[in-house]
């Protein structure tokens, strides 16, 4: 299974004991994948969809513990392009209360004497801290997907009402230090977090433990790669450049020894340039402590830079 379905299979098999948390999570759900169909005389009928039969499972028995009501799961070959297997569908009907469901998850409200289907979300719903953490489960079960962590760092929530999205936004900035963005994709709504540390936290938030363990475990290992991959691309650039410099510098000895000899610079000039023949990979430290007496690395450098402008001059007068 890919890192989203074994997330929404360990929220699938949370066993939720508040009464306030069952209302907010079913609440989330619906909001996340419902819809509804006319029946007729001013009533809906509540439908539900998921491509996982654990959530199926898992709301069914939630709606039923809650509500009393027997939600009909049905499965169906997934019509979504692109997509094998089945759809599973939570169909709740007039007779199962479906209106009074409506009206207690806040999808239905009353203005002026009339209902009138709402939209964003129910604040009263939420009021509760506990009751954001399950309404945000809910959401991730419903419309949520996770990227594997060991290619990228992504959650999202993809949303129909640009309403839902926005308030879903406010919900999640509602944590400490947690923010999250939307945008727009398509007909959809996407609110999206791609911070590694956001992104822990909700997992920690929706309940989503062992995920939680296996996210950390999987930024640590990409953190220390990344890390020995960075000083890696250090060693090897300074090794470049050590090369370079090394390089040059014996093109420069090369010439002085050609034109006049080595025998023509002072001591101190003469034993780095030998020194550096001998030994073309040392760097200016190594070959600073293999003089007598041995000298600084800044030392060793100004005496490179002596031969260079020696190795200069010697060329232009030749020319």
């Amino acid at each position: 299974m890919s890192f989203s379905a074994d997330v929404k299979a360990e929220l699938a098999r949370i066993k939720v004991e508040k009464k306030c948390d069952m209302l907010a999570e079913i609440s989330g759900f619906f909001r996340g994948s419902g819809s509804l169909r006319l029946a007729g005389g001013g009533r809906f009928i509540i439908v539900a969809s998921t491509e996982n039969p654990a959530i199926a499972r898992h709301y069914k028995t939630l709606i039923k513990e809650y509500f009393g009501s027997n939600a009909r799961l049905e499965m169906e070959e997934s019509q979504m392009p692109g997509r094998n297997g089945y759809r599973y569908s939570l169909t709740i009907s007039p007779n199962e209360k479906s209106s009074q469901i409506l009206r207690e998850t806040g999808m239905m409200l009353i203005r002026e004497g009339n209902d009138y289907l709402s939209d964003g979300i129910y604040q009263p719903i939420v009021s509760k801290k506990c009751c954001k953490k399950a309404y945000l489960r809910g959401l991730f079960l419903g419309c949520g997907t996770i990227s594997n962590p060991n290619r990228s760092y992504h959650l999202e929530f993809v949303l129909t009402s640009e309403q839902v999205a926005n308030d879903l936004k406010k919900l999640i900035g509602s944590f400490v230090d947690l923010s999250a963005n939307v945008t727009r994709r398509k007909e959809d709504y996407i609110v999206y977090i791609k911070k590694a540390d956001y992104i822990s936290d909700i997992l920690g938030i929706i309940g989503a433990s062992q995920a939680l363990l296996d996210f950390e475990g999987i930024k640590v290992n990409r953190s220390t790669r990344g890390e020995a991959q960075r000083i890696s691309n250090c060693d090897n650039a300074n090794v470049d450049r050590s090369l370079s410099a090394s390089e040059e510098q014996i093109r420069n000895i090369q010439r002085i020894e050609e034109l006049v000899g080595l025998d023509s610079l002072s001591p101190g000039l003469r034993d780095v340039a030998r020194i550096r023949l001998e030994r073309p990979d040392a760097n200016l430290g190594e070959i600073g402590e293999m003089l007598s007496p041995p000298v600084k690395k800044p030392a060793v450098s100004k005496r490179f830079a002596k031969i260079k402008a020696l190795a200069d001059s010697l060329e232009q007068k030749s020319e």
